[in-house]
């Protein structure tokens, strides 16, 4: 009999290394599981986390600390009216050594595993959450851009978005290769129905890309005079830093920049328009 307890005993200790049972507030049984608690860093390719705001991408270099971060995680019951809720969510993408891709969000209070959502322990789920928060202020980290990123304008205490045209883009797929995009946009005095004009008194602009770049390669405008007229003679503009100085009266404005493949694999260069007319300080 005392044999048959023992075995007993640890059968129970080895399931609850995989079940975890609780009760919950109305008295009712929950059984949660660690659906990662078996997984291996060896088994993961590469990684990346998404976080929905501020909408960037980062590449995982420490895969051993992203595995122990996955296998603390707890699940309980299935539940998708997580599409009800308001938050931030994070997203891993682990590309697998068996040529498979899961998805995994912490977006509390939910586990979403490859579009099922599932209820959560808390500390794991935050914990995941803060794990991602960390990776993205790292000022060494390793931001996946799949498309050229937006350039928006400050000025005059007020923000309006550029007009992305030509660009060159590098991006790198799932089997390590890389496949570029090539796409060919209008001249910026071909745009006149495309560009709206931002009036101001102020004299310089501001850019703020999502992304900075690298360098930028290249600042030019044409006077509103050359509508119409993609061979007319462009005229230099003074930069400083982001900073760029408007000429007076009305002008199109066109800035090329450049974003390095070196580390990512994501990455090259992008043509932005927009048009101005600076009124002069009243």
């Amino acid at each position: 009999m005392k044999k048959k307890a023992w075995v007993a005993i640890l059968t129970g200790i080895l399931l609850l290394g995989t079940v975890i049972v609780v009760w919950s507030a109305w008295g009712h049984l929950i059984v949660g599981r660690r659906p990662f608690r078996n997984l291996d860093p060896s088994e993961i390719l590469s990684a990346t986390v998404r976080l929905t705001p501020p909408d960037k991408t980062i590449r995982i270099t420490d895969i051993e600390e992203l595995t122990g971060c996955l296998k603390d995680v707890v699940v309980y019951n299935k539940d998708n009216s997580y599409t009800e809720y308001a938050g931030q969510g994070v997203t891993f993408t682990l590309m697998l050594a068996d040529g498979k891709q899961a998805e995994v969000m912490a977006y509390h209070p939910f586990l979403v595993m490859d579009g099922v959502g599932y209820r959560t322990e808390y500390e794991p789920c935050e914990a995941l959450h803060a794990y991602a928060n960390r990776l993205l202020q790292d000022e060494n980290a390793i931001v996946i851009l799949e498309e050229p990123p937006q350039l928006t304008l400050l000025c005059d205490h007020t923000a309006f978005g550029a007009l992305r045209g030509t660009y060159s883009w590098q991006k790198r797929i799932s089997d390590g290769t890389s496949t570029a995009i090539e796409a060919d946009g209008a001249h910026p005095l071909d745009c006149k129905d495309r560009l709206l004009k931002f009036d101001t008194t102020e004299t310089t602009v501001t850019l703020d890309f999502k992304e900075k770049p690298d360098a930028i390669l290249s600042v030019q405008c044409w006077s509103e005079d050359h509508w119409g007229n993609p061979d007319a003679d462009s005229e230099g503009v003074v930069m400083d830093g982001y900073e760029m100085e408007l000429k007076p009266g009305g002008y199109i404005y066109e800035i090329i920049a450049e974003w390095s493949t070196e580390e990512s694999g994501y990455g090259g260069r992008a043509h932005y328009s927009f048009y101005v007319e600076a009124l002069g300080k009243r």
